[in-house]
């Protein structure tokens, strides 16, 4: 394809209107093309500013309205009359149609307008680099003033900060538990066992494109990326992003959700931890990973498929609302990356991964029957309302439909 960057292909892209292939060959071509890719950053930039201010707001569930969403739900339910998320979908079609045309005649005018000698936006919002590597690992907790270090997967209960305040974060996961589900629901026509639902598993058969701070991690020239080549400059190694939003099981609690994206061409080493702070974070909880058990413990892998994905959620219970949770430091290849600092901004507006994140979050924990006397059907049918809509993806879509027929089979 080879594009420039006043290809009008690009704004399809950033619409998302162009087809899975011609969307790859788009990421292919910016990846070999840095002035491709600060005029993607830089569309955008302009696209959530227009988001932001012309864009009719997105449903979202009030407590009085997720009470509502619970009682038309039992009444429904009484009554012997189904739920679909699909019908939810079409019956927003309406709303949304004009929403997104108006969205993109004023990009497309935006984009028009602009001026050609602007400066591009920066490749990715993120922290400086500090000037000595992060510490991962903490020392003793008779050696003030560090304190212990969680080296393996939390299990289902959560920490105690001023315990541990650090936890290493695995980077590694499967993607089994989704196919084991499905067949039980679709073929077996069962909900399936408790033993068989692995968040995490279930978290990571979906991509994530999170909307809050992003770090890259940058190695030497030895590192291959075909921006750099052999220009002696720094090579992207790995993406950190990350987005927190509210918890729907829990209102006094922030839901973190962290995704890790290995560089196209090159594994790397990857280590991070959550640094809690103590002083405004009371507990957390790494969802998933609980340890199988009989499972030998050790030292969690640091292995990064090149071109590969990892998904974290992290609950995390503050001493009072907002301020700093803490940071992620992170390391690739034992080089220091840009920590993310957490700071949970309560009037941000969630992006539709991070809805989806948490819908997806909140549906394992009630399958496997976890947090029983807080997260029940009608949560779940809530949260699936809120997904629901005509231009899913095609996996998201199929996904709804899964909990639509766990739903079913729970009221049987």
């Amino acid at each position: 394809m080879k594009l420039q960057p006043e290809d009008p292909r690009l704004t399809n892209f950033v619409l998302g209107e162009l087809g899975p292939e011609d969307a790859a060959a788009v990421e292919r071509d910016a990846a070999e093309n840095p002035a491709l890719q600060a005029e993607i950053v830089e569309m955008r930039a302009l696209q959530q500013f227009l988001t932001d201010r012309l864009a009719l707001p997105a449903d979202k569930l009030l407590p009085h309205q997720r009470e509502n969403v619970r009682r038309s739900a039992r009444d429904a339910d009484h009554a012997g009359i189904p739920l679909s998320f699909a019908a939810f979908g079409n019956a927003l079609k309406p709303w949304l149609i004009p929403a997104a045309t108006a969205a993109v005649l004023a990009l497309a005018t935006l984009l028009f307008f602009r001026t050609p000698e602007g400066q591009p936006a920066p490749v990715a919002a993120q922290t400086p680099a500090p000037s000595v590597a992060a510490p991962i690992l903490a020392t003793p907790a008779n050696n003030p003033p560090a304190a212990p270090v969680l080296s393996h997967p939390v299990p289902l209960g959560p920490v105690a900060a001023a315990d541990f305040p650090t936890l290493e974060l695995p980077i590694l996961s499967g993607k089994a538990s989704l196919e084991w589900i499905s067949k039980a629901i679709r073929i077996d026509h069962q909900l399936p066992p408790a033993s068989t639902v692995r968040l995490e598993e279930i978290l990571n058969g979906f991509p994530l494109r999170l909307n809050g701070v992003t770090a890259i991690a940058r190695g030497t020239a030895n590192n291959w990326h075909p921006d750099i080549r052999d220009s002696g400059m720094s090579a992207h190694v790995a993406t950190l992003s990350t987005e927190m939003i509210p918890c729907p099981w829990n209102p006094s609690a922030t839901l973190l959700l962290v995704s890790l994206r290995g560089n196209p061409r090159d594994t790397c080493d990857v280590r991070i931890s959550y640094q809690a702070n103590p002083g405004n974070v009371t507990r957390y909880r790494l969802l998933g990973f609980n340890p199988v058990e009989g499972q030998a413990t050790g030292k969690l892998p640091v292995k990064l498929v090149a071109n590969s994905m990892t998904n974290l959620a992290i609950e995390i219970e503050p001493a009072k609302p907002g301020g700093d949770l803490g940071s992620l430091a992170w390391t690739t290849d034992e080089q220091a990356a840009p920590s993310i600092s957490l700071v949970h901004k309560s009037d941000a507006e969630p992006s539709d991964d991070a809805r989806f994140g948490a819908l997806v979050c909140t549906y394992a924990q009630w399958l496997a029957g976890e947090q029983a006397g807080t997260i029940d059907a009608d949560i779940v049918s809530a949260l699936a309302r809120e997904i629901a809509s005509p231009i899913l993806p095609a996996d998201r879509a199929d996904f709804l439909k899964l909990i639509d027929g766990s739903l079913h089979l729970q009221r049987q």
